[in-house]
């Protein structure tokens, strides 16, 4: 099996995958990731969305090999000392978690979209 090399939460890892594993598996099964959701399975929900270089991306159909060599960060990666960081301060006090499940991806949209803008 091929080895992945990337940048994951700011932490360099390295990880064997199958040509054909996506992104979001390699996260919640190899890597223990799980705030990385899997809603849809087609890239349609958001659940799944992670940052590819500060970029959003839908991890459940991203091939994982295509993150070879650069930075990936997951909602674990946004307040890796325990305090939430603002953006998730934000859907906290203004109560916009609803269920919980897409809240993760969600919140990772949130912060690409506030890196464009």
């Amino acid at each position: 099996m091929p080895r992945l090399s990337f940048t994951l939460n700011g932490r360099p890892t390295e990880v064997e995958v199958a040509p054909g594993d996506l992104l979001a598996n390699v996260l919640r099964d190899r890597l223990g990731l799980i705030g990385t959701k899997i809603g849809c399975g087609e890239g349609e929900c958001g659940a799944c969305t992670v940052l590819i270089d500060g970029v959003s991306a839908l991890s459940c159909i991203y091939p994982a090999l295509k993150v070879q060599g650069r930075q990936v960060t997951t909602i674990e990666g946004l307040s890796p000392k325990g305090t939430l960081h603002p953006v998730q301060e934000a859907y906290v006090e203004h109560f916009a978690s609803q269920c919980g499940y897409c809240t993760p991806g969600f919140i990772m949209s949130t912060m690409a979209l506030l890196r464009e803008n």
